[in-house]
């Protein structure tokens, strides 16, 4: 049975980082995954449109919009966020999260908007308020690759080498992390597609794509 659970924090912190995000750009992007199978072995290709509904495990408890204390309402961690719409494969649906150090509100690490969805550390004493979407942890989201969103080698796709062909020349992009709290200081590479690219990804790394047309892996 999947749990839902909603924020205790009050509501002012919600209003606040409501305030906040529609004046503070998105520093980060993801898509939602689907599954269509075994996506991860050397020649398969996953295309736009042939993905499948990333869907959580039974047992995982899944926090909608509200406001958290990290440690005292959830568990600290890495969670995917997802749009509240995953299943309609809407391009524009978003789910969006503000991140503060501590529950003063003081000090905001920042304000993330995921297309379909992302990942996210969260450590003790942090304040996380959902705007927009829904949480959980990212061991039990069973998320597998797909041509948008963001994915741990090693977990969610296998290390390696691949090819990724954008959806039209400039339209989308990837980036490599290294760590998923802060995002822009933890990034490895980030690159607009133009044209098919070969990346390798090690085992541990994040990728993030967006509006790719084709993933697929190739020998290293």
């Amino acid at each position: 049975m999947v749990r839902f659970k909603q924020g205790t924090k009050g509501a002012g912190a919600l209003i606040l980082a409501l305030a906040l995000a529609s004046s503070c750009p998105a520093v980060s992007w993801a898509g939602e995954t689907e599954n269509t199978g075994n996506t991860m072995g050397s020649g398969n290709i996953m295309e736009t449109g042939q993905n499948g509904q990333a869907e959580a495990s039974a047992d995982a408890a899944v926090y909608g919009p509200g406001s958290y204390v990290i440690g005292e309402d959830m568990l600290p961690g890495e969670y995917a966020v997802f749009t509240e719409e995953p299943s309609e494969q809407n391009a524009y649906s978003t789910c969006t999260i503000t991140l503060y150090k501590d529950d003063t509100d003081e000090r905001r690490i920042g304000t993330f908007q995921f297309q379909h969805h992302g990942l996210i550390t969260l450590y003790k004493g942090q304040h996380l308020v959902i705007t927009k979407g829904y949480a959980v942890e990212a061991d039990r989201a069973n998320i597998t690759l797909g041509t948008t969103g963001m994915y741990k080698a090693g977990r969610d796709m296998e290390p390696g080498t691949y090819r990724i062909t954008p959806l039209t020349s400039g339209s989308g992009y990837y980036a490599l992390y290294h760590d998923v709290r802060y995002y822009y200081d933890y990034i490895d590479e980030y690159a607009a597609l133009f044209e098919p690219v070969t990346v390798h990804i090690a085992d541990g790394q994040y990728l993030e794509l967006y509006d790719a047309r084709s993933i697929e892996r190739v020998p290293d």
